[in-house]
């Protein structure tokens, strides 16, 4: 793991922390009251629980999709669904995790859909075993895994060597050239060409 990627996870979990310790915790009784009123179709009451919960949904939403655009996305998908949802919430922990569990949801789903493989990586490196999925997304995401590592195995061998060492161990494409004693342009075209590979077979 890198240390962008290990910056962007301290941060994430500073903040969330943060946020509980500041927020949930001093609002557990306000949450329930405002699910209360949700449930009537109190749509201030909505409007409250989007201000409360909106920034904590959106950090993790973040370190799993590439672009703040489609972030917002997700966040927003999240929160319609909690609005349609609202007179049959059966909420067993709390809301806040109750929350990421929606999100980690939709995260799969987007990334099923997009095929994005950058984004897939980037989920897929980051994962690693932090957040447990419920037992449909796990086993979803772990047929998409399995195809993914299949395919890398059909791409030729140097091809497959120069796009792990970009995506896998993050090094720079000068990196990259320097270690296998090519140019950085022959690195971006042999990753170009792994990456359309990829994204033509997993949607396949």
């Amino acid at each position: 793991m890198n240390n962008h990627i290990e910056y962007n996870i301290v941060t994430f979990f500073f903040y969330v922390c943060q946020w509980k310790s500041e927020c949930i915790m001093k609002n557990s009784s306000t949450t329930d009251k405002l699910l209360h009123r949700l449930s009537k179709d109190d749509y201030a009451a909505f409007e409250e629980l989007f201000r409360l919960y909106h920034k904590p949904v959106y950090l993790f939403v973040c370190q799993l999709v590439s672009s703040s655009y489609e972030t917002e996305e997700v966040v927003q998908n999240v929160f319609i669904a909690i609005w349609n949802q609202r007179k049959k919430l059966q909420i067993n922990t709390s809301f806040l995790s109750y929350l990421f569990g929606i999100a980690r949801h939709f995260i799969y789903r987007f990334i099923q859909q997009k095929i994005n493989h950058e984004a897939f990586i980037e989920y897929y490196v980051y994962q690693n075993n932090e957040y447990n999925f419920i037992t449909e997304e796990e086993v979803l995401f772990n047929e998409l895994r399995e195809k993914y590592q299949r395919l890398l195995e059909d791409i030729p061998e140097r091809r497959r060597e120069i796009f792990k060492l970009s995506r896998e161990e993050g090094l720079s494409y000068k990196a990259i050239s320097e270690k296998l004693g090519i140019s950085e342009n022959t690195v971006d075209t042999q990753i170009r060409s792994a990456l359309a590979f990829l994204r033509n077979h997993l949607i396949s």
